[in-house]
C-alpha cells in the first residue's frame, strides 16, 4: 500500500484518522494538513510552510444589533 508509513488512530469523537507526523496528535482526515504524503496538525503545518489563514478578523467597537 502506498501509505503504509501513515500511523492511524481513533479520534476522541470516534473517527479514524492520521496522527501528526511531528507531534503525534490524533487528527481527522478533514483537519489534517498534507505535505509530501505526510499529515500534520495546523500548528506544525504553519511552522513548516510559513502559511497562515487568509481570514481577516474585523474588530468592531459596537455590534450592529446594539445601535
Amino acid at each position: 500500500m502506498p501509505h503504509d508509513h501513515i500511523q492511524l488512530a481513533q479520534t476522541p469523537n470516534g473517527e479514524l484518522g492520521p496522527r501528526c507526523k511531528t507531534c503525534g496528535d490524533r487528527l481527522t482526515f478533514g483537519a489534517a494538513m498534507i505535505i509530501d504524503e505526510n499529515y500534520f496538525c495546523w500548528e506544525h503545518y504553519v511552522s513548516i510552510t510559513g502559511a497562515d489563514t487568509a481570514t481577516v478578523e474585523i474588530k468592531r467597537e459596537t455590534r450592529f444589533w446594539k445601535e
